[in-house]
């Protein structure tokens, strides 16, 4: 395996703040090879090439290499002064005056590659002296590239180190924003199993939860003694991927979709190869050849699906629309940028950030609304809005028991559209069903919100009517009448006025309480007894 080396001095000397810190960009002194010598304040790097900071070592450099550059202190700090590099690949020491104050990761024969992990070294009182000193880097790579690709900042402890705290803090409130909106849609899995959607929601949160803790620049510290912290991220990531194709499969309703079971298929071979394979370059190769184009495709998909629901009249998928165009600024322009493609805007995942978050949200808003939709699909008929037939009779049955438990009255009105038949042979079906939705409507708004009423079946409809006597319940079945005849219905070219006809059956107390189908049949002999006396009318 190739080795990679090298060294690098400023040729200018950087000041130090006395409140804030300060970015040691620009030119670094830079040298290939190894030497303890390179360390020592006094050695003469006025030779070195100079190399940019943050960036790669230059091209055909293998194993070890140094960096070297000055910082200035006018007077003793006030505050105890640190550096911080913000990632170094892959493995390296920290020299200041010639000590070592530090190291990441692992030099041969142990070598251990560890980057993209922010790192601090706190100046000891005795380097804070006034005057210029000397701060080198020892890095090694054996990987296809090496060198200090990130910003470094020096100044007092508090100000370098709480930028390092802010991201540690968001990341962590995102992932336990995830983690609450997992458990939770794990829960409601847990009281209704054939909840499918909500239990893959629930994985896809706690896999982003575990993206963002593992993104933690102080998890990423804890873990680098005993794992590479990347193997995880593109785990985590590759499990979030996968998750979010069986969303899409269960909320877009594609169960056949093979592009997106492709996908998520992509998704779960990822996984194992991201915390199995044995090099470094495998893994950024994983992540940047594979990981990303999934991704960008994930996205690109969640959008057109969304898009095209959205076309088909499903208005829940906005939000996850929106979340989604959301989520792919930040993808793409992290994607894009890990392929050299465009310049990053910031070293901080704002957009991934704000685009997960919205996207989550989104895709809660839209399970939750089908979750309803599927509920008052089995509570209502479709063309009518009024309760189906089936939620009617059970409420009968219930309404009959309490009835007889407190002695009390019950209704039951049967009710059927006049010469509906005609309507159908005459104008067709399309304006029958619109006739039908226009009744449907007006008895809703005509009857009591303690009444059920319901659809039967055709042009019937059914109303229950609790703790309601004889005359109490014509006075209801003449109001329902009255108000679907009330004014002309619009059947295209011309309006036409609609009539009703009603049965009403009552039971007042007294002798043996009757069944469902005694009351029903009841009220359905009434109903043909109004037909019987001319229509538009209601009959006991």
């Amino acid at each position: 395996m190739p080795l990679v080396v090298f060294a690098v001095l400023l040729l200018q000397s950087f000041q130090v703040p006395s409140t804030g810190s300060a970015e040691l960009t620009g030119a670094w002194r830079f040298r290939a090879g190894d030497s303890v010598a390179f360390a020592r304040p006094g050695y003469a790097d006025h030779d070195w090439p100079l190399v940019n900071v943050p960036g790669r070592w230059p091209a055909g450099t293998d194993g070890f290499g140094w960096y070297r550059t000055r910082f200035v202190f006018d007077a003793i700090p006030y505050a105890p002064v640190a550096i911080r590099f913000q990632s170094v690949a892959v493995a390296f020491e920290v020299f200041v005056d010639g000590e070592r104050l530090g190291a990441l990761g692992g030099f041969p024969p142990r070598y251990r590659a560890r980057s993209g992990i922010p790192y601090t070294v706190v100046l000891p009182p005795s380097y804070l002296t006034p005057g210029e000193h000397v701060l080198a880097l020892r890095v090694y790579s054996a990987e296809r590239y090496g060198g200090i690709t990130g910003p470094v900042a020096v100044g007092p402890v508090d100000d370098v180190a709480r930028e390092a705290r802010i991201r540690d803090w968001l990341l962590l409130g995102t992932a336990l924003l995830l983690l609450g909106v997992g458990v939770g849609q794990f829960a409601f899995w847990l009281r209704r199993s054939d909840a499918r959607l909500h239990l893959v929601l629930a994985l896809f949160c706690l896999a982003l939860a575990g993206f963002f803790i593992v993104w933690m620049p102080s998890v990423r510290l804890a873990l680098a003694p005993w794992v590479y912290w990347f193997r995880f991220y593109v785990a985590f990531a590759a499990a979030s991927g996968a998750a979010a194709c069986f969303v899409y499969r269960r909320l877009f309703e594609m169960d056949d979709d093979r592009l997106v079971l492709s996908l998520g298929l992509a998704f779960v071979v990822l996984i194992p190869l991201a915390l199995f394979l044995p090099t470094w370059d495998q893994l950024r190769a994983a992540q940047i050849y594979l990981l990303n184009p999934a991704a960008l495709v994930l996205v690109a998909a969640g959008m057109g699906l969304a898009l095209r629901m959205r076309r088909r009249g499903a208005e829940y998928t906005g939000p996850v629309l929106w979340g989604a165009l959301i989520l792919a600024v930040g993808v793409f322009h992290d994607v894009f940028a890990s392929w050299g493609l465009i310049t990053a805007t910031t070293t901080y995942p704002w957009f991934l950030l704000a685009g997960c978050i919205a996207y989550v949200l989104g895709l809660v808003f839209a399970a939750g609304h089908k979750v309803a939709d599927a509920e008052t699909a089995a509570l209502y008929d479709r063309l009518t809005g009024l309760y189906r037939r089936e939620i009617v009779m059970d409420a009968l049955q219930r309404e009959i028991r309490r009835a007889a438990r407190t002695k009390t009255s019950i209704a039951v009105i049967m009710m059927d559209v006049d010469r509906f038949k005609q309507i159908n042979d005459t104008l067709g079906h399309q304006v029958g069903d619109r006739v039908l939705a226009e009744v449907g409507r007006r008895l809703g708004e005509a009857g009591r919100a303690v009444d059920w009423l319901g659809r039967y079946g055709g042009d019937e409809f059914i109303g229950v009517l609790a703790d309601t006597p004889t005359a109490g319940a014509v006075q209801a079945a003449e109001r329902l009448r009255l108000a679907v005849s009330a004014l002309p219905i619009a059947t295209g070219r011309t309006a036409r006025t609609v009539t009703l006809s009603a049965g009403v059956a009552a039971f007042d107390g007294g002798g043996e309480w009757p069944t469902t189908e005694q009351l029903v049949g009841a009220a359905d002999a009434a109903l043909y007894r109004a037909k019987d006396l001319g229509r538009n009318t209601v009959s006991t």
